[in-house]
């Protein structure tokens, strides 16, 4: 009976981990670019219960007699447990904004052959050094696009990371010493960087080339580090933007894929942000589940208390 007691506490707590997830979930549904996280339950082992030494105890009539082997009871569960949460890597709603600062990925990706989707990321990281690349343990990745500039002139996001080039170099617009491109910063379907001269209206290319997007075919393998920001851990190098294009065209060139499956597959949308992809009626609904079935195991724990008293109390005792 006590097995239950534990059974019903782990159901609780594996319940109030999902609950926990949920509701951050919930939290972050105006955070641009946030990948909603899903719970994975999990079982603890099933046990074999068996009862042994029968023939060492007195002859209890009604019980059989065992001759060496044990009679098998029957298999005992004893409860779940949420093993991770696992950030889900679907494109959100994209919203215009008109701030030349906020960037949009576009996702037209199909999964490959080995059944993993592949997906674009920004490429951001903390640096001191900011004149050399980024090292690439630096290197953090994510789908937020909502950036600003600091007081140095370059491109940051909310957290604080730099943004990067297609060289992890840190991207500066405002350069006290050289080109002011502030308000002006154009930025193409493909990441090119630009900017507009205001008497002239000439596009002009910036230094910083390109924006440093990142094609990860494991998307599975990055861990979430603070809100919207990834580590990668896999073993396969994510690819820069150009190796993926490449990649791409020589499966054209190969008849491996058609020319509509790549078409328009990478691309970013300036003025535009992307949302959270985080359903709030179907959370809504699963927080409701979730808490019915803590209900539920609240109940069978109170339940089996009161018989644990009863047994206790009431059955125990002698010339009552």
């Amino acid at each position: 009976m006590i097995r239950g007691l534990y059974t019903s506490a782990s159901g609780m707590l594996a319940l109030q981990n999902r609950q926990e997830t949920l509701a951050a979930n919930l939290a972050n549904i105006n955070t641009p670019g946030y990948k909603q996280d899903v719970g994975v339950m999990r079982a603890f082992p099933e046990q074999l219960i068996a009862r042994i030494r029968d023939q060492q105890g007195p002859d209890i009539q009604g019980m059989p007699q065992m001759t060496g082997q044990a009679a098998v009871i029957g298999r005992l569960h004893t409860g779940v447990y949420m093993s991770e949460a696992l950030p889900m890597f679907g494109q959100g709603d994209i919203a215009e904004t008109h701030n030349p600062y906020d960037v949009a990925l576009m996702d037209n990706l199909q999964p490959d052959e080995d059944g993993n989707e592949r997906r674009l990321f920004f490429s951001v990281a903390r640096m001191e050094d900011l004149e050399q690349p980024a090292d690439p343990e630096q290197i953090r990745y994510t789908r937020s696009g909502n950036w600003n500039v600091n007081a140095d002139g370059y491109l940051v996001t909310p957290d604080g990371y730099y943004v990067l080039d297609n060289q992890n170099t840190a991207i500066r617009i405002n350069d006290p010493m050289g080109v002011s491109v502030g308000q002006n910063l154009l930025i193409g379907t493909a990441g090119e960087l630009m900017y507009e001269d205001p008497d002239t209206g000439v596009m002009t290319a910036m230094p910083n080339e390109r924006l440093g997007l990142a094609v990860i075919s494991t998307p599975q393998m990055l861990v979430r580090e603070g809100v919207g920001v990834f580590r990668y851990e896999g073993d396969i190098a994510p690819l820069t933007l150009e190796e993926a294009e490449a990649e791409d065209q020589t499966a054209l060139a190969a008849g491996e894929y058609t020319q509509s499956r790549i078409e328009g597959r990478y691309g970013t949308k300036q003025g535009w942000l992307e949302r959270a992809n985080v359903d709030p009626a179907q959370t809504m609904t699963d927080m409701m589940t979730v808490l019915r079935a803590y209900e539920a195991n609240q109940r069978v724990m109170t339940t089996i208390d009161g018989t644990l008293e009863k047994a206790a109390n009431d059955i125990g005792k002698v010339n009552g």
